[in-house]
């Protein structure tokens, strides 16, 4: 099996996954990302761009399985014609909610969502698109901020992996829709930079709290920042 992804949720899949005795044939990150020291007797793979390397996944993964999560990467050719099972742990209930985890999540508190989830899914080549496999929902508390919010899908995000785990090869499930025709929307950058325009909604403070995430998004928490300075 070959993981591939960034932060905390990778490491942490990866390393679950030695424990409980899968064969982890290669971890793949983004370059400049440090390893951290339980991961440090894998074999990290660090790169530009994870569609630059279809010998790695061709040639070193044994059981033709590849986990992504935490995932900044999107597959393309050459490697999802390689024939492997590559699946994503997304952070966002899906068909509804595809795209970047933390626009999402703000987009669902800004929507007074009542319930919020995660989701497992093989990868195609469309964004979030791919067949479900298993989809976990939870309550979205209506005091939840940003920061709070995702923090519980990450916890989220790596119990699904885990109840998957002996079985993540699995046919998608039947009972869970994934429907082409019923894509749900995308929250990428351009729709978080959205979020200045409703500066005057209710949740908004909350919707754009990170609280102790700002270290871990500086980008975003600048851009939040901006956005309720222009407030008044």
């Amino acid at each position: 099996m070959i993981f591939v992804g960034s932060g905390a949720l990778l490491w942490r899949a990866a390393t679950y996954a030695t424990q409980v005795g899968r064969t982890v044939d290669a971890v793949v990150h983004p370059r400049g990302e440090e390893v951290p020291p339980q991961a440090a007797s894998l074999n990290c793979v660090d790169v530009r761009d994870v569609n630059e390397h279809a010998d790695l996944f061709r040639d070193s993964c044994g059981d033709g399985l590849v986990c992504s999560t935490g995932n900044p990467f999107i597959f393309r050719e050459p490697v999802l014609s390689l024939g492997l099972t590559i699946v994503n742990v997304h952070g966002a209930p899906l068909p509804q909610y595809r795209g970047l985890p933390l626009a999402t999540a703000a987009f669902a508190i800004l929507r007074s969502e009542r319930e919020f989830g995660v989701t497992l899914h093989r990868v195609d080549a469309g964004i979030d698109t791919g067949p479900i496999i298993d989809r976990r929902m939870f309550p979205l508390s209506r005091s939840a901020t940003l920061e709070e919010l995702s923090i519980e899908v990450t916890q989220h995000c790596h119990a699904i992996l885990t109840a998957n785990l002996d079985d993540l090869g699995r046919a998608p499930a039947s009972e869970v829709s994934s429907d082409p025709a019923d894509a749900g929307e995308y929250f990428g950058a351009r729709q978080l930079a959205s979020l200045e325009n409703y500066r005057d909604h209710p949740n908004f403070a909350r919707a754009t709290d990170l609280g102790v995430l700002d270290e871990y998004y500086p980008s975003f928490a600048d851009l939040f920042s901006t956005m309720r300075g222009h407030l008044g």
